[in-house]
């Protein structure tokens, strides 16, 4: 029998009541359960259908449609895992996910605070990776090329813009369910880039809580992706290279014990060597001294530039007080004579001062470096004078006017 022909029987059993032509009572009521089974019958037909959208593809509107008239679909259960038709979209049929979403706020699926099946847990998932993480995550098509897995990710990345418009990926996600965590593969960088980008102290934050990057020794594309953008976010610091997360561990060697640490300067190489223009030393200097040679090695060229202050190597380490001078005496014993008659571009302190100020304070150094030039001193005292004479100066011109 086809839709036509049950239809044109409907109808007659329709027209058949309604007139009171058939006054059977239990032949009504025969014909309704078999609807009511026949109904049945058609929810389970789409709703298993709704796992299939990757096959016949329909149209945005017609899973629309099938939604409003079968809300039930929905909630459809129907593969090996027991997920639902968003839960299955989250890895093939990407494009629908922002309309199952929506309509599954509608009909509350997975409870007021699911949206719509986006933060449900995955029944899939042996890490309990909710909807929204799995989407994030997710690669597809096993043996793809690099340009398959590219344009997939760059498919992903507009649903994902979707959702963010329709306030169903919402900023406060990205840190709440790690969402840079699952991204951050080779198949998804597109997705841990549109991310990074919206939050960038996501990336700090996902750190400094020691949620892991899942960093493995077979991966090294996801080390250099990390690294990549804490360069680019926050280059003043350093990047990512060594923020410590909850145990104390830096991500530099964490990255190393995972990968190797000969690895894992290549990675830094290849990412920092072409420019040549990367002040890396003044961060290894400051905040790794116990390193230094290993990065003087790979970074030569760096050794004579300076940092977003203007500073040179020596200064940026003057600048960090006696400890960090202490743990580069190198640089102390071949400070030139420029160098020691060289204010800091920053504090605008002489190289004796920086080592007289703060907590602990090195007057051992001080009075080394002064004796070397105590020159500095008269610079110092005829740049106050001068200073204070203009100020008499300008004071005395303003009491006359």
């Amino acid at each position: 029998m086809d839709i036509s022909t049950l239809q044109s029987n409907l109808d007659f059993i329709k027209s058949l009541y309604f007139h009171e032509e058939w006054k059977d009572e239990e032949c009504k009521r025969q014909i309704l359960r078999a609807i009511t089974e026949c109904n049945r019958e058609i929810e389970k037909a789409f709703g298993w259908s709704m796992h299939r959208l990757e096959e016949h593809k329909p149209s945005v509107e017609a899973v629309q449609k099938v939604t409003k008239k079968f809300p039930s679909t929905l909630s459809n259960q129907n593969d090996e895992y027991g997920r639902i038709p968003i839960q299955a979209a989250a890895s093939v049929a990407f494009e629908y996910i922002p309309i199952l979403a929506k309509e599954g706020i509608k009909h509350n699926v997975g409870g007021e605070d699911a949206r719509g099946g986006l933060l449900m847990t995955d029944p899939g998932s042996m890490n309990g990776w909710n909807t929204l993480q799995r989407f994030a995550n997710v690669g597809g098509l096993k043996n793809a090329t690099r340009a398959e897995y590219e344009n997939l990710d760059a498919m992903r990345v507009n649903v994902m813009k979707e959702l963010q418009q329709s306030d169903l990926l919402q900023k406060k996600d990205i840190q709440e369910h790690g969402l840079l965590r699952y991204a951050c593969n080779e198949t998804a960088k597109q997705r841990f880039e549109f991310l990074v980008e919206w939050d960038p102290d996501a990336l700090m934050e996902t750190r400094f809580l020691n949620q892991p990057f899942a960093l493995q020794k077979d991966e090294a594309s996801k080390s250099a992706i990390l690294l990549e953008a804490g360069f680019k976010y926050f280059p003043n610091t350093g990047g990512l290279l060594f923020v410590e997360d909850g145990h104390g561990s830096t991500l530099f060697d964490t990255i190393c014990s995972e990968i190797g640490t000969e690895e894992t300067m290549t990675i830094l190489h290849d990412m920092l060597s072409p420019n040549c223009d990367y002040p890396i030393l003044h961060h290894i200097f400051i905040k790794a001294p116990e390193h230094k040679d290993l990065f003087m090695e790979k970074f030569p060229w760096a050794y004579q530039l300076k940092d977003h202050n203007g500073r040179t190597l020596q200064q940026a380490v003057l600048a960090a007080g006696p400890d960090i001078m202490k743990a580069n005496k190198i640089l102390f014993a071949t400070l030139s004579n420029d160098q020691i008659r060289s204010k800091d571009p920053a504090t605008t302190l002489y190289p004796f001062a920086a080592m007289a100020v703060g907590e602990h304070a090195d007057l051992e150094k001080t009075f080394y470096l002064l004796r070397r030039h105590p020159s500095v001193l008269d610079r110092h005292t005829r740049a106050d004078s001068t200073t204070q004479s203009r100020q008499r100066n300008e004071n005395s011109r303003r009491g006359t006017k």
